[in-house]
């Protein structure tokens, strides 16, 4: 009897989802995880492609929040089977040193023989090298993709023994898109001005702002004021949220209006 383990690429998998329920690109803040039917998906795809093979552990590789731990890294946590992997942040916000440990995770499971079978959920040409080195190892490696084709690299994907994609209907089962109620009026002169700088972004600032503010120390809270200058610091972390939240960068003049949506939670 073998045994599998199974290796998901995060920031692949929240890219993917958000554009799956939104139809472009959103960020991972705009849309909500059902976690226990996520797990017993994964489950039951397990059991569908390897039924005489033990399950060693599901590893769930992502970036740090700006502070640590997100609501979706305790989430993922609490579940069974389940292992969070942390990598860690660039300068901008972005993950870094994810790739390398999938790559380092997967090659001890095959030498240290703990493994005769892995599943990475990825699109990501960078994994190609550790692929082909765990298969030189003994063990055989699978390919598990979302979203369209063109996310997946065809050079991961030609390395890999067996391939499988879930369809948009699969990953609706645990995704979904998250409401976004507005807490000001439409007719305010702030909402007024994001429409007149891009339509529609208002509600998005605000959702930045909030989340942005959910994530960091309370220490960093008490370095905010209403009236003051955001530390430079804050303020360009604020900016990486609320541009990957757009897909874009802010103009001129959505920042200030930015600003102003974190100065209401002070």
């Amino acid at each position: 009897m073998g045994r599998i383990a199974v290796f998901v690429d995060a920031g692949y998998f929240w890219v993917q989802a958000a554009y799956i329920v939104h139809g472009w690109k959103a960020g991972r803040e705009q849309i909500v995880v059902n976690y226990p039917s996520l797990r017993s998906e994964f489950l039951d795809e397990i059991k569908a492609q390897f039924p005489d093979n033990d399950l060693l552990r599901i590893y769930w590789y992502d970036g740090p929040a700006l502070h640590g731990k997100a609501d979706s890294h305790v989430s993922v946590e609490e579940l069974d089977d389940f292992k969070l992997r942390l990598g860690t942040r660039t300068g901008t916000g972005d993950q870094k040193a994810v790739d390398g440990l999938i790559i380092a995770d997967l090659i001890n499971l095959a030498q240290s023989k703990s493994i005769s079978n892995a599943i990475v959920v990825s699109g990501d040409a960078d994994l190609t090298p550790g692929v082909q080195a765990a298969q030189s190892l003994g063990i055989r490696v699978h390919l598990l993709s979302m979203g369209p084709t063109s996310a997946t690299s065809p050079y991961l994907k030609a390395e890999m023994d067996q391939k499988k994609r879930w369809d948009d209907s699969t990953i609706k089962k645990f995704v979904s898109a998250k409401a976004i109620v507005p807490m000001v009026s439409a007719s305010s002169p702030a909402v007024a001005g994001v429409a007149a700088a891009a339509p529609g972004a208002g509600n998005l600032l605000e959702e930045a702002a909030k989340s942005f503010f959910a994530s960091i120390q309370q220490q960093e809270k008490n370095s905010l004021t209403k009236t003051g200058t955001i530390p430079k610091q804050l303020d360009g972390a604020l900016l990486t949220v609320a541009r990957k939240l757009l897909g874009r960068s802010l103009t001129d003049t959505e920042k200030p209006l930015l600003r102003t949506e974190l100065r209401k939670l002070i």
